[in-house]
């Protein structure tokens, strides 16, 4: 698949590459999907005076409860098991894209999300909205793992870093509608909650159905055995695909995949302007997990990528985030609501810069700088919220979310389509979320205890809280051995 001067994109790729970023936009959809109508859903606002609610019975209509009453410990699970469900769906997502494509994979996570978006929609009890969230958890683990693997399957050479950072975007873009349909939803004593789960069954369903439309990936394809379908589809993807060259050495080095390989110990670092796997390549069979830490040669790049989406989480974002509000609101007191919506924009802008730099700084410029920033952001969170300046916690808020957004948000995704040849892509998929789910539950079950356990109470502060900073301290310094450890891993 040789390209001459500049890479022309059709139709057909910007439609397929629509089709799939609706998969990550799913993802973050649901994980702000319950931020906003937490209070509609609890009844808070109903029976303000009771959180617990055991003798309240809410009003039906239509059929069903305006709202479901549960404890706030009830609720949290209702949360939680999203990340459950995550990880099984991740642990599952080898299988799934390697029997049935990438495409296939992407019509399960699909499936899955329209399956539990319809069980909270209807939803009469807490157990309901427990089972819905699981099985869409399943679904946003399947998702991550397949959206990065397929973006980078069908992205031209020249621009698979920033078509690979369109993922995030896609996440950080569909927390930030959910975040905005629930904070335009969230009536008290109304059934208006349940329109955040009819909008993500309707996006669903209109994925399930234009998928008649789109083919799987040249290199699936290929190693299916189907190499006339997928030159027909590299045909359709790239204009100046012509089929021979598909099969023929590709000639021309460039700087991303010569890092990649200078990572592998293999020394034909080349580039089609097309395709990262050779036709070699998908002849392979695909390995297990087991597999990629038997064979030394890709040791060094799966750990890479391990510890990138490891860092993710034990930089403490979804802590950051939590505290946001608390900080935020005592600035601007009665906009909590719209204090979450401010963040999910912020983060999303401070994405839209990794689309462009991506290319310019490279991904190991680009990550680290980021994972720098990251750090002084929370060094600096740490030493605001333990002196009680309000200013400083903002800015640093602010800062480590833009910082995060910029490459730690992104890149990761991105390398785990790059860094390893097609026939360990999906195992290396699957490992690498399934300890990004691990890590993120971890974090958020620990983060409160380790808080408590940290800090002391004291009344006379705001938050009533004496060295609530600590933890972020905790987070900085696991964060720093982390991306130094990166650092060692992933070099040019």
């Amino acid at each position: 698949m040789a390209v001459t001067g500049k890479t022309s994109l059709t139709p057909y790729f910007i439609s397929t590459l629509t089709w799939v970023l609706a998969s990550p936009f799913l993802y973050g959809f649901h994980i702000a999907a319950l931020n906003q109508v937490q209070s509609a859903i609890q009844c808070f606002k109903v029976v303000p005076e009771e959180p617990s609610f055991p003798p309240y019975t809410p009003p039906i209509t239509h059929g069903f409860p305006v709202c479901i009453p549960m404890s706030n410990a009830t609720f949290g699970f209702v949360t939680s098991v999203f990340t459950i469900g995550g990880l099984l769906g991740s642990l599952s997502s080898t299988h799934l894209m390697n029997k049935y494509g990438r495409k296939g994979a992407v019509k399960f996570n699909s499936a899955f999300i329209l399956a539990g978006s319809l069980l909270m929609t209807i939803a009469w009890s807490a157990e309901l909205l427990i089972a819905g969230r699981f099985v869409i958890g399943i679904g946003a683990g399947i998702a991550m793992c397949v959206g990065p693997i397929f973006l980078s399957e069908i992205a031209p050479q020249k621009i698979k870093g920033s078509v690979g950072v369109m993922n995030q975007l896609s996440v950080v873009f569909g927390l930030l509608l959910a975040q905005a349909i629930g904070l335009a939803f969230s009536t008290p004593d109304t059934h208006r909650w349940r329109v955040v789960f009819i909008t993500s069954s309707a996006l669903c369903l209109v994925q399930l159905l234009l998928s008649a439309g789109v083919a799987d990936t040249p290199n699936w394809l290929t190693a299916a055995g189907r190499e006339t379908e997928a030159d027909d589809v590299a045909s359709k993807l790239w204009r100046d695909h012509s089929p021979s060259s598909q099969r023929s050495p590709r000639p021309q080095p460039d700087v991303l995949h010569a890092e990649a390989q200078s990572l592998l110990g293999a020394a034909d670092a080349e580039d089609d302007g097309h395709s990262t796997s050779s036709r070699s390549e998908t002849t392979i069979a695909p390995l297990s997990v087991v597999d990629l830490f038997k064979l030394e040669p890709l040791r060094k790049p799966v750990i890479a990528i391990l510890l990138a989406m490891f860092a993710q989480q034990i930089s403490g974002i979804n802590a950051v985030i939590f505290y946001s509000n608390s900080i935020l609101s005592r600035v601007i007191p009665g906009a909590e609501g719209y204090i979450s919506l401010g963040i999910a924009i912020l983060n999303a802008i401070m994405t839209f810069p990794a689309v462009y730099l991506i290319e310019r700084l490279g991904r190991r410029s680009l990550l680290l700088g980021s994972m720098l920033a990251v750090e002084i952001s929370l060094i600096a969170l740490a030493l605001g919220l333990n002196g009680g300046v309000i200013a400083l916690s903002t800015v640093a808020i602010l800062a480590f979310v833009g910082s995060f957004a910029i490459g730690l948000g992104p890149v990761p995704f991105v390398l785990i389509g790059e860094l390893v040849p097609f026939y360990a892509a999906s195992a290396t998929s699957s490992l690498a979320l399934s300890l990004n789910w691990i890590t993120n539950f971890i974090v958020g079950v620990g983060f409160l205890p380790l808080r408590d356990w940290l800090s002391s109470e004291d009344p006379t502060r705001p938050s009533g809280r004496k060295g609530e900073g600590q933890i972020f301290f905790l987070f900085a310094g696991a964060f720093a051995v982390t991306a130094v450890l990166f650092a060692k891993e992933y070099k040019k």
